[in-house]
């Protein structure tokens, strides 16, 4: 999708922005990207490694006139008919340490957040690993190597997988499947099937209304 240009922008609302309200400059992605990047990071065993693995694999974001676009199907339309203003950056650690920073409110420089990406010393601040996990949009379970990769288990029931699916989508990366899993579990087949209804209208009003996923 062309180069990548040096001209930043310069998203001077972060610090004014209440935290609830800042949300990632990052691309949102489809279920299926969500859980091959879930597998991708958990194919790796330290903090530093995964964080290592996000910046430099997953950084990628895209901005018209300044401002971040971050629905797909708007990235891949500007792409295609090359609208000027359109143009896609990396995020490097100065603007992600700014980023956590402003979404946390705990102070994080750039040299911490080199240090913990060399894992020269760890992150002990569950606040800024809420916030890196908001950045990427992902479980913040995922920044911890201590937490089992069966807790990121998809479950084997396809009702449960959809769910699980829905849910991810309206309400951001923060469900767990093996939770979705739990409440369903001895739940009759035709109150699953009500419950998915649900979920896909829900799901549904979010997309026609245009809202962007938490995260």
């Amino acid at each position: 999708m062309g180069r990548r240009y040096e001209d930043e922008p310069l998203f001077d609302s972060w610090e004014s922005t209440a935290p609830e309200h800042l949300t990632s400059p990052l691309p949102q992605r489809s279920y299926a990207e969500q859980q091959q990047l879930t597998l991708e990071l958990l194919k790796l065993d330290t903090f530093a490694e995964r964080l290592t693995y996000l910046f430099d694999h997953r950084s990628t974001y895209y901005a018209l006139e300044g401002e971040a676009v971050v629905d797909p199907d708007e990235i891949a339309r500007l792409a295609t008919d090359e609208t000027p203003g359109f143009r896609n950056f990396v995020a490097r650690v100065p603007l992600v340490a700014r980023w956590v920073q402003a979404r946390s409110r705990v102070p994080l420089t750039k040299q911490a957040l080199h240090n913990f990406k060399g894992g020269v010393r760890e992150n002990t601040r569950p606040s800024i690993n809420r916030a890196l996990a908001a950045f990427w949009r992902i479980h913040q379970d995922l920044l911890d190597p201590h937490v089992a990769a069966a807790e990121f288990a998809l479950p084997y029931d396809e009702t449960d997988r959809r769910a699980h699916e829905l849910m991810t989508e309206f309400g951001g990366v923060g469900v767990d499947a093996r939770t979705i899993t739990s409440y369903l579990d001895g739940a009759h087949e035709a109150d699953k099937q009500q419950l998915l209804k649900v979920l896909d209208r829900i799901a549904q009003t979010a997309r026609d209304a245009g809202h962007e996923r938490p995260g």
